[in-house]
């Protein structure tokens, strides 16, 4: 096999009929063969078993079909906007908050704070765009991009938001503006 490592994302799509050895051997090489690039799959495959096994191969994520256009492209910006800022910084330093985009871990004067996989998506999301007013739309898809954002509801992002504020405590200041803006609040010299 031979496969191009200037490739930005990979998106392999499984059919049932196929003989699906073929398409871990696929993964298995990209990922054996230091291609880092984000690899998403498509299916009509609704087996747990098998769509644990191709994320643990080293797939990025995982589309069972039918699936609408739309999702799919929301999904790739996601990833690509994530494996971007991910190789272009690795630290990000606010206050006496250091967040590593690397391993996703949040250390408060050196001392490791544990939060949610959605915590960790919202404080990422205000940390990449400090300053700038982030709709709730553009919230939801970022935190909880696997799930239609119809299905949100505002106390879903007000427990977690919460949650991310008291855990922070005085290091960052996230504001909501007329529960539809949210932006985090300039570091005070």
């Amino acid at each position: 096999m031979n496969f191009n490592k200037d490739f930005e994302l990979y998106i392999i799509d499984i059919s049932l009929w196929d003989n699906n050895t073929d398409w871990f051997e696929i993964i298995k090489y990209l990922r054996s063969n230091n291609i880092d690039s984000p690899i998403i799959i498509t299916s009509w495959y609704n087996d747990t078993q098998k769509i644990i096994y191709w994320l643990d191969i080293g797939a990025d994520d995982y589309i069972t079909k039918p699936f609408s256009p739309e999702e799919l492209s929301a999904r790739i910006r996601t990833i690509i906007r994530r494996n971007t800022k991910c190789s272009n910084s690795s630290i990000i330093k606010y206050n006496d908050l250091r967040f590593s985009l690397w391993d996703k871990q949040l250390s408060i004067n050196w001392e490791i704070i544990s939060l949610t996989k959605k915590e960790l998506l919202m404080l990422e999301l205000f940390l990449l765009n400090q300053w700038k007013l982030i709709d709730k739309v553009k919230l939801i898809n970022y935190v909880w991009w696997s799930i239609d954002y119809t299905l949100i509801s505002d106390n879903n992002i007000n427990v977690t938001l919460s949650t991310l504020r008291r855990k922070l405590w005085k290091n960052a200041n996230i504001q909501t503006k007329v529960n539809n803006w949210y932006f985090l609040e300039k570091i005070k010299n």
